[in-house]
């Protein structure tokens, strides 16, 4: 039986998540261009295999050719794009409206072929061993009910059918050092700053999303501070920190996982392997002269991302 082992679920609901992540579609907020114009898609394009160069290195799109694919959360449809581009027959599913119009409008700049609805991860209305492939990157830890997804994964494959699974990795430099040392420490001396002004403040909270995605910014300490506000000092435990510091202070919902526990939670599947990825050195004006050998050691050692390879 499929079982998870990340922190315990957040009582927030799919409800909330929804209203996150429609906002915009995920890495909208990077392009500074009209949304859904071709040349907005080819820069999308553009930054996200450059940034997240390990992508293409290692999810098999070319292996896809002639087979049904099932995308869970498709954001803007780059990663859609190139299993439609090698032959796949490519299904993208979102908890969004947002996401599938813009993966849909994707396709259609590039006159691609391809099959967009409404779902959520945790209940899929697809038939048993609808698929031959299974895909989601950056999805799954941001659902209420991690496991429920992942039954999901192993219901629709076909037998012997492939998943691929990208979740955050808690055994990285940017779990330990920058959320749980650096972003939380930050917040701790902002609140601490205004200790005698509580009470006033959490009497002047407003309801409401900005639609805040990332965690830098000003703006970002303001949003955070509001959490704890209306939260307490339990906003700084491990378990109800993370929800907030990965993806947004607004992100309702973000789980983290480990090599081992993932071993454990898909023992089902008849072959479970990992790899960790993403450790962006090179991204920062400081990193630019770091060789990308570097980067990738690093990375496949302390990265952010666990790409998780299963058969079932």
């Amino acid at each position: 039986m499929i079982s998870t082992l990340c922190s315990p679920a957040s009582p927030k609901s799919a409800q909330s998540v929804r209203e996150f992540w429609n906002t915009e579609a995920c890495g909208a907020h990077y392009i500074a261009l009209e949304k859904g114009t071709p040349e907005f898609y080819e820069k999308y394009r553009e930054f996200r295999y450059r940034t997240e160069w390990h992508i293409p290195l290692l999810v098999p799109f070319g292996e896809t050719n002639g087979k049904r694919v099932l995308e869970i959360g498709c954001g803007n449809g780059a990663d859609g794009v190139m299993f439609a581009e090698h032959g796949a027959d490519y299904t993208g599913v979102d908890l969004t409206q947002t996401a599938l119009d813009a993966t849909r409008q994707h396709f259609h700049v590039l006159g691609l072929k391809g099959t967009f609805q409404i779902e959520d991860a945790e209940n899929l209305s697809f038939s048993d061993e609808s698929f031959d492939f299974v895909y989601s990157h950056g999805v799954l830890h941001h659902t209420p009910r991690p496991d429920m997804a992942f039954r999901e994964v192993y219901r629709v494959l076909k037998p012997g059918g492939k998943a691929v699974l990208m979740l955050y990795h808690k055994h990285s430099i940017n779990y330990y050092l920058r959320i749980m040392g650096y972003m939380r420490a930050r917040l701790l001396m902002l609140v601490l700053s205004r200790i005698w002004r509580l009470s006033d403040d959490r009497a002047q909270l407003k309801d409401g999303l900005t639609g805040m995605r990332g965690n830098t910014g000003p703006s970002v300490w303001e949003l955070h501070y509001s959490n704890f506000l209306r939260s307490g000092w339990s906003y700084f435990r491990n378990r109800n920190f993370i929800h907030h510091a990965t993806d947004g202070p607004e992100c309702p919902i973000a789980f983290v996982f480990t090599q081992k526990g993932i071993r454990q939670t898909f023992a089902e599947f008849s072959s479970v392997e990992t790899r960790v990825a993403h450790f962006p050195l090179r991204k920062s004006s400081f990193g630019r002269w770091i060789p990308l050998s570097l980067e990738s050691r690093l990375a496949s050692r302390v990265g952010w991302y666990l790409f998780v390879y299963l058969t079932k």
